[in-house]
């Protein structure tokens, strides 16, 4: 039963409303009226008892940091190790920003929409927009799976409109030119390397932390167990990287057991065994810069490979499938490409209606 008390203040009095239920901790609020009081005991009473009251004392009692630990701890660490490596920066920002010790209920949308002014004159859009998409999933799962009475304040910011996406590729000629330097580095797997990006579109990393066991030459493909998405894939490749990649086999007497690219000494880190690729970026810059290439990205081979199977005749779901992408929209950036296909195809019914 809720108990109402009185209490004398410097301008009148003031009602405490009290409740004691058997198994729950008590609650208390203090109002101006005793009709405001009787009413709040009465309704919070009932929410009680039916198991639907939420104490906001709990998300106060909650800093912001212990928040952001248990969801890296929880949550983050079952994605994708490049993803939680990713989610752990992001977090640092966030908690360095907002406050270590600042009540996680006391997050408003008001806080939010600071933070991300203040991180746009820091970083790229793309990069806030990550951040507050962990900082979104944050409260999403304090809410329903920890039973912290929040709500989302991400949900009542508008969020920077994504920057467009990169979509810079080489010409045959550039790929030419990018080779040839390749072949002049002092790392001698940079070659193979970057032609195995260029003839199946791998992620970089993907791509670096392969072991011969995982290429099938007979049938030309490269199984990848472990890809971003979580989803396994087979990649197919040219006969002429088959050609090259024996060749690599031969003359370093790999075996199944043994990294294409790299070896397991190289991978000492957590950064590195997360993202393999960093350990080309050195030879790959002073080779692109050889090569006269120097607004190049590693990334760029990708989307070269991409672009160079569209213009092709590859339909973009085949694309998407050698690329790794569960939906057609992240291959969506090269219909452009498409437009001299296009032309062919609108000439067909160029007499339509002319006789």
């Amino acid at each position: 039963m809720a108990r109402l008390t009185k209490r004398k203040k410097k301008n009148g009095w003031s009602h405490i409303a009290t409740i004691r239920i058997k198994g729950y901790p008590s609650v208390s609020r203090t109002f101006d009226t005793k009709g405001e009081a009787l009413a709040w005991a009465v309704k919070t009473e009932e929410s009680i008892k039916a198991k639907k009251y939420n104490d906001p004392r709990l998300a106060m009692s909650v800093s912001f940091s212990q928040a952001v630990q248990k969801y890296l701890e929880t949550i983050s660490c079952n994605k994708a190790v490049t993803t939680h490596m990713r989610e752990k920066a992001s977090a640092a920002r966030l908690v360095e920003h907002i406050g270590t010790e600042t009540p996680f209920g006391s997050i408003s949308t008001a806080i939010v929409a600071q933070y991300r002014d203040t991180r746009l004159q820091e970083v790229s859009a793309y990069s806030v927009r990550q951040e507050l998409a962990l900082l979104s999933h944050l409260f999403t799962k304090a809410k329903k799976e920890w039973g912290i009475p929040v709500e989302n304040p991400v949900s009542g910011i508008e969020r920077p409109a994504p920057p467009r996406g990169r979509t810079r590729f080489l010409t045959e000629d550039e790929a030419s030119k990018l080779l040839e330097a390749c072949r002049k580095a002092r790392n001698k797997s940079l070659y193979y390397y970057v032609l195995t990006l260029l003839h199946t579109g791998m992620r970089a990393s993907e791509a670096a932390g392969l072991y011969w066991r995982q290429i099938n030459f007979k049938k030309r493909v490269v199984y990848l167990s472990d890809t971003k998405n979580k989803d396994p894939r087979w990649v197919p490749l040219t006969k002429g990287l088959v050609a090259e990649l024996s060749s690599l086999r031969e003359l370093t007497g790999g075996r199944d057991e043994n990294m294409v690219f790299l070896n397991e000494g190289q991978l000492q880190s957590d950064r590195v065994k997360a993202r393999p690729g960093i350990k080309f970026r050195e030879a790959f810059d002073a080779a692109k810069k050889r090569a006269g290439l120097p607004d190049i990205h590693m990334h760029d081979l990708r989307h070269t490979a991409a672009s160079h199977l569209i213009m092709a005749g590859v339909d973009i779901r085949t694309l998407a499938d050698i690329l790794g992408h569960r939906t057609l929209q992240m291959v969506q950036r090269y219909t452009h490409l498409l437009h001299d296909h296009k032309l062919v195809a609108i000439d067909k019914i160029g007499k339509l209606g002319r006789g």
